[in-house]
């Protein structure tokens, strides 16, 4: 009877069950962009409406229900949904050549030690095929390891950024380093013996010095993506992450940070390096916000003939320079004018450090201070 259930459970991991990131319909993508736009009327009422964008597609899509086949990004059959649904799966149950981490410096129903790195995502990989990786912004994300309550409550209110990239398995060797390059905290985790060493000693807290330059990556569908992991520093040419992408890429950064973090540092303008310009205005056909409403962190080369896109961890503050975080970027024109058309209005050199006054008490910041027992965290 057993091997009877086994063999089933096998045979749904197939082309069906294989993992992968996947859109809106649960067909498989190499790689997508989600922009949860925040609760906004009358244009997103909810909050869980988004802006979407894949490997598969030209450009980008508004998902705002009820138009088929729209779907909010909270639905148990959606896009987040579809592509995390192998671990909607009780770890017993799960294939013996299946692992996955869970990663955040803000887990569900408390905060990790600063200690751990300012980083939020999801491993999901098979040994013997590809896997994803979901980076994201969202505090306490995934909520539940259940398909139906895996989205917080307080992720109504504001903006947030997916991006999932399905990669081959060796490939997890080198993200296993990233995640100790930016010492994630693993809330919840369940990887094999015979994995790659990497994510074995990600998940027991090893850290790596991060290196001083960017790493290549290449997903199933063979596009280029690079990691990058930023020092740590009280200075801002080494401890700001963003200064660090805009010297890589060569070109000065439009850049979207919350906007209500606690010492937000102004416009980085420094003659004769390339510029960090904070986003103040973020620009869609969902509605337009302010940064105080923007939980995400992006940001996108101006050069013209530089076109990077990285997908980030770390907030632009003095507090952020000493811990550490990292980036995903992509280089790909298509993406570039998306993201350099939601970037709307900017901070010029000239603009100081100020309080921002837009800024309520936040539920996702309600938690309490403590770093839970890794011995329940199998």
């Amino acid at each position: 009877m057993w091997r009877f259930i086994l063999v089933v459970s096998l045979l749904c991991w197939g082309s069906e069950g294989s993992v992968t990131c996947r859109d809106n319909n649960n067909g498989a993508v190499d790689w997508f962009i989600l922009y949860k736009v925040p609760r906004l009327e009358p244009h997103t009422p909810t909050g869980l409406e988004y802006l979407y964008i894949d490997s598969n597609s030209n450009g980008v899509t508004t998902m705002v229900p009820p138009k088929p086949p729209h779907k909010l990004i909270n639905h148990p059959n959606g896009v987040l949904a579809n592509t995390l649904r192998p671990l909607f799966t009780p770890i017993r149950s799960m294939p013996q050549d299946f692992g996955f981490i869970s990663y955040s410096d803000q887990p569900p129903g408390c905060h990790a030690s600063d200690s751990f790195g300012h980083s939020k995502g999801v491993l999901m990989v098979t040994k013997t095929g590809t896997g994803v990786w979901l980076l994201h912004s969202t505090p306490q994300f995934p909520f539940r390891r259940d398909q139906n309550h895996f989205w917080p409550n307080s992720g109504a209110r504001n903006a947030q950024m997916f991006i999932c990239v399905t990669f081959p398995y060796d490939q997890f060797r080198h993200i296993g380093s990233h995640l100790q390059y930016i010492r994630a905290f693993p809330f919840e985790h369940d990887v094999p013996l015979d994995f790659h060493h990497e994510l074995r000693d990600a998940v027991n807290w090893a850290q790596l010095p991060p290196p001083n330059n960017m790493r290549l990556l290449r997903s199933s569908g063979n596009k280029a993506f690079h990691s990058i992991a930023k020092q740590e520093s009280d200075q801002p040419r080494v401890g700001d992450l963003y200064v660090t992408i805009a010297q890589e890429v060569d070109s000065d950064l439009d850049v979207q940070t919350w906007g209500c973090q606690a010492g937000r540092k102004p416009s980085y303008c420094v003659r004769g390096i390339h510029k960090v310009f904070n986003i103040k205005t973020v620009k869609t056909d969902l509605g337009d916000w302010e940064s105080t409403r923007d939980h995400s962190k992006w940001c996108v080369a101006k050069s013209q003939n530089n076109h990077w896109t990285c997908i980030a961890d770390v907030n632009r503050a003095e507090t952020q320079y000493k811990r550490r975080g990292g980036a995903l970027c992509i280089q790909d024109e298509k993406i570039k004018r998306v993201f350099l058309q939601f970037a709307g209005g900017t901070e010029d050199c000239s603009t100081q450090n100020i309080i921002n006054t837009g800024c309520d008490a936040d539920s996702d910041t309600h938690m309490t201070d403590i770093v839970p027992d890794p011995s329940r965290m199998g």
